[in-house]
Parts: structure tokens; C-alpha cells; sequence
């Protein structure tokens, strides 16, 4: 039986199957992130993100493909989390352009609006890298492109890209050195290709296909053979909140009770996902660890619901003023620092917690102001506050902050009247002033920029990258120091995260002092999870 072509009701279970596929894969793709840092794993943002699609889709299922194709679009990129989820959000906005006005596709509808969804992906990156999720989605286009000029089997034109995806997936790591080195294939690919291969298997159970017919007579496919099977029914969601939260010892309670866990957050705030069978379990085990709130339990097999982040405002409202602030934060004294620095309203996220554009979006509209600056604070979220420019009815514009140290030397420049462009442009060009690093430890086994890393070293970053590993938190802080420093520098400044007390980093100071007796150093609270400390040297 051979399928030519799919309705809007096709298109969304499709899309669904796929990101059920990607969430029983999620780990794998996390693991294969190259960078052995807590951080959002590409995994779970692609996750999250489809997730947010899928929610959007669900609402106009009835409606024909080229709207419902527009819904999830729009969906995928309100819920857009890190550079994997606005890249997979803008393959969903090609082809959506593509299948605009139709009622249903046939395989070269199908084809084209995958290759147009991969253009616009290139379009939307500043500085596209090959051996990406990039170069495997464009190659999948052209797979089902040619396919498709040939055969007007949907599974058939679909097959075709994945196997050429998985051809190009191999040969990501010549494509980049960094991938090579850590001995792994790109992770934004591996991930694409399985909610690839999630939507196939949608569109083959409900229409009764026999994939293996298929794949006998298509070598290379590497897609499993077996249509996916929920084994736990209820997706269970909450937020505990409390003190000195480890999700660590959340996630090892939870673990028996089902599958696809996922537990992030800081340590007074976690957010728990589980698909479990028993979700009143599940809430009871969870209610050790303080007070639960929006808590969500639903049948899987019905609807999938949305994952937001939690949006944070403690500041009063003020007048309307020309220029806002928004910014990325994490940790109650980093949130103190950004507030007294002038920001109307913080975004909890960064580490392990990319916000989505929606929450970014959300909280642009919540400030009494004119125009927007926002400050990502964080790599992986700069590509999610760019979506915002489009999207918000005021002016915004995103000052490219990668780290809270870069945040606060920029904030000298702020000025909350005046021109926004002539304000931003200030505060970029205060960006380089700071030399920033970072000490974390390492969530994987990796090879990095030479390095050989294992799980739980202590490790050293400067500008994102990773330089040393070290013996304890405190001598990383000296040896990054090393590194930072010139004849020109004359501050230093230190924000402890979690895990550090006050005393332990006035001790650092107090030696650091001793060792660099002509600089001035600077020591604050910043509560940040994951990172012992964060330093700048201006």
C-alpha cells in the first residue's frame, strides 16, 4: 500500500510521533553533546520545543494542512528552546510557506517544503556551520527532492531523506574538528532525524504500512523496524518548590516510577516531567521535598501538554519609560545584582533551563516600556531572544549577552531614555571590555580542546571555552586567573554559586589578594546552580 498523499490530520499525528520519538531518545541525544558542561542539552530542547508545536497543532487539528502547518510553525517557535529548538523552528517555518495554501500534499509538496524548511534554517543562522543540523537537514531535502521527482510515495520520499540524513550524520564529525576530537556525531542532526523518523512511523501505523517492506529494498535506512509503543500512559507534570533542591537525588527517586524523567531547575525551584502509570505516586514521593504547584496529569494517547519555564517579576511597576530591560537570570543574588542594575523583569533560565521565545516574548510585554532591550546571558538562548524581534509589537532589540559577567559591564551603559539604537549599540560595545570564565564541573566523559575529561571533574571555561580541569573550584579560579589577566586588567570580580559558602569565598579572596596585591577584587553572592563561580576581569 502506498501512500500519496497525507491530510492535516496526517501532518499532526505525524508530528507528534515524532516528538514522542525524540522523547524516548532524548538522553542519547544529550549525551552527545560535545561540551561535558551542565547546560540545556540539545536533546531536550528539541524536545521542549516540539512539544510546544504539537500543543499548537492540537488545537487546530481540524483545520486543513497549510493553517494547521502554520499553527505549529507559530507553536514551534513560541516554545523555542536553545539554538537547536529556534533551528528547528524555522525548518517548521520553510515548510509551512510550502504547504501555506494546501488542503493536502502530495510527496513533492512533502519534499520541497523540507528542502524550503532547511533554506530557511540557513537563512536564520548569522554564521551557518556545516557538519551541523544544518548541513543533515538540507541534505534530506535534497534526498526527497530527487526521491520525489521519481516516486510519489510519501514513505518512500520520506525513507530516502532519513537515509541520506544518516549518511550525512556520519560524516559530521570531518566536518568538525570539535566532533572528531570528543569522538561524536552532531547532536542537533541525530535529533532531527529521530523525530524524522518518529513522523514516518506516524504516518505508516495509522495508514497500516509495512515499513519493512520499505526498508528491504532501501539499504542504508537505519531506523528501527518496530512502531513506537507507549509503555507508560499519564504524563505527569509539577513544580516542587523548597530548599536546597538536588535533582539528582529527585530524578533517582522518580526513576522507578516510568520513563522520559525529566527534572530541572535551581535549588529552591524544580520542574518534574515523567510518563509514569501511577502519577498519584509520583506526587506523593515528590511532596518530600516541599510544596507542589501546577501540577498537570494527562493521558498521553489524548493530548500533550505545554512545559513553561517560570516567568519572574519582583520588581514594582513604574511608569512608562522609552527603553525596558529584560534579561536572563539564575540564582537569588544574580537576580538581586541585574535588579539593581536597572532590569524591569528577570527570566528564570539559563543552565540546564534555556527559556523558551514565548517566556522572552511574555515578559517584553510585561514591561511598561516603549522598547525592549534584552540580555540572554547565556549562548544557547541568543538565538530565542532574536525570534522575539519579530514577534513583539514593541521595538526590541537583543544586545548578544553570553555570560551575567558581560550582563552587568554592559548595564553602565544603559540609559532608560533616549534612542534604543543608539543605547544598545553603546551597551554591545562594552561587551568586550570583559574577559569572563567560568568554573563548573563535568557531566560526561569527553575530549575537549585537547583535554580528557571525566564525569565529575572540576573544569575551567573562559569565553565559553573549555581551558583546564583542576583540582577543587578554588584552584580553578587561580588557574583561570593565570589566564585571564594582563598589564592592562585592574578588576576582578567573583560571583559563588551554590555550593559555596561566604566563608570559603572570602578565603579565595583573601588569596587571591595576596597573589595580585595591585588589582582590585570584587566578591558577591550570586546563588547561581551548577557554577561554584563566575568571574570577569575588565
Amino acid at each position: 500500500m502506498s501512500l500519496t498523499y497525507i491530510t492535516g490530520n496526517d501532518f499532526i499525528r505525524s508530528v507528534k510521533a515524532g516528538c514522542i520519538k525524540l522523547e524516548h531518545n532524548r538522553e542519547s541525544v544529550d549525551q552527545l553533546n560535545v561540551f561535558p558542561v551542565p547546560d540545556g542539552d540539545t536533546g531536550t530542547n528539541m524536545y521542549l520545543t516540539l512539544m510546544s508545536a504539537v500543543r499548537e497543532g492540537e488545537k487546530n487539528r481540524d483545520k486543513p494542512l497549510g493553517k494547521l502547518a502554520k499553527s505549529i510553525s507559530m507553536g514551534s517557535l513560541m516554545g523555542a528552546r536553545g539554538n537547536s529548538g529556534v533551528i528547528l523552528s524555522q525548518i517548521f517555518r520553510g515548510m509551512a510557506k510550502v504547504l501555506e495554501s494546501k488542503e493536502q500534499a502530495g510527496a513533492v509538496d512533502l519534499a520541497r517544503s523540507l528542502k524550503t524548511g532547511a533554506d530557511t534554517a540557513y537563512e536564520a543562522v548569522m554564521k551557518p556551520v556545516e557538519g551541523t543540523i544544518l548541513t543533515v537537514s538540507r541534505e534530506i531535502g535534497r534526498a526527497c527532492e530527487a526521491e520525489a521527482q521519481k516516486n510519489d510515495d510519501i514513505v518512500a520520499v520520506l525513507l530516502a531523506g532519513i537515509e541520506a540524513g544518516h549518511a550525512t550524520l556520519a560524516r559530521t564529525p570531518s566536518m568538525l574538528p570539535i566532533l572528531k576530537e570528543a569522538g561524536v556525531v552532531d547532536a542537533g542532526g541525530r535529533g532531527f532525524l529521530f523525530f524524522l523518523e518518529g513522523f514516518v512511523e506516524g504516518l505508516a501505523q495509522e495508514r497500516e504500512i509495512k515499513l519493512e517492506q520499505y526498508r528491504e529494498s532501501a539499504s542504508g535506512v537505519t531506523t528501527p523496524t518496530e512502531i513506537i509503543e507507549l509503555d507508560f500512559q499519564y504524563c505527569t507534570e509539577l513544580l516542587i518548590k523548597g530548599e536546597d533542591l538536588d535533582p539528582l537525588d529527585v530524578r533517582d527517586h522518580l526513576t522507578p516510577l516510568g520513563d522520559s524523567l525529566l527534572v530541572v531547575g535551581g535549588d529552591d525551584l524544580l520542574k518534574v516531567h515523567i510518563h509514569s502509570n501511577h502519577p498519584g505516586k509520583v506526587l506523593e514521593t515528590c511532596l518530600q521535598w516541599g510544596q507542589l504547584s501546577d501540577i498537570k496529569i494527562n493521558n498521553m494517547l489524548e493530548e500533550v501538554h505545554e512545559n513553561r519555564l517560570v516567568m519572574e517579576d519582583s520588581r514594582p511597576k513604574t511608569k512608562t519609560k522609552d527603553i525596558g530591560l529584560v534579561a536572563v537570570s539564575a540564582g537569588d543574588g544574580v537576580a538581586e545584582i541585574l535588579e539593581s542594575l536597572g532590569v524591569d523583569i528577570l527570566v528564570q533560565g539559563g543552565q540546564t533551563m534555556n527559556p523558551s521565545t514565548e517566556d522572552l516574548l511574555n515578559a517584553c510585554n510585561q514591561v511598561d516600556a516603549q522598547s525592549i532591550v534584552i540580555l540572554p546571558n547565556n549562548s544557547n538562548i541568543i538565538m530565542a531572544a532574536e525570534q522575539v524581534v519579530e514577534l513583539c509589537d514593541k521595538k526590541v532589540i537583543v544586545v548578544p549577552t553570553r555570560s551575567v559577567m558581560q550582563a552587568i559591564t554592559v548595564l553602565i551603559a544603559y540609559d532608560s531614555e533616549g534612542d534604543i539604537e543608539e543605547i544598545a549599540q553603546e551597551m554591545t560595545s562594552h561587551i568586550d571590555n570583559v574577559v569572563y570564565g567560568e568554573v563548573t564541573y563535568a557531566v560526561r566523559d569527553s575530549a575537549v580542546n585537547g583535554l580528557t575529561i571525566k564525569e565529575g571533574d572540576t573544569i575551567g571555561l573562559i569565553k565559553d571555552k573549555v581551558v583546564l580541569t583542576s583540582a577543587d573550584p578554588d584552584t580553578a579560579v587561580g588557574e583561570l586567573l593565570q589566564e585571564m589577566l594582563d598589564e592592562d586588567s585592574e578588576l576582578i570580580t567573583l560571583l559563588y554559586g551554590e555550593g559555596i559558602t561566604e566563608d570559603g569565598a572570602q578565603s579565595l579572596k583573601e588569596r587571591l589578594q595576596q597573589n595580585y596585591p595591585d588589582k582590585e577584587i570584587e566578591v558577591h553572592y550570586g546563588g547561581q546552580p551548577h557554577y561554584s563561580y563566575w568571574l570577569s576581569v575588565e
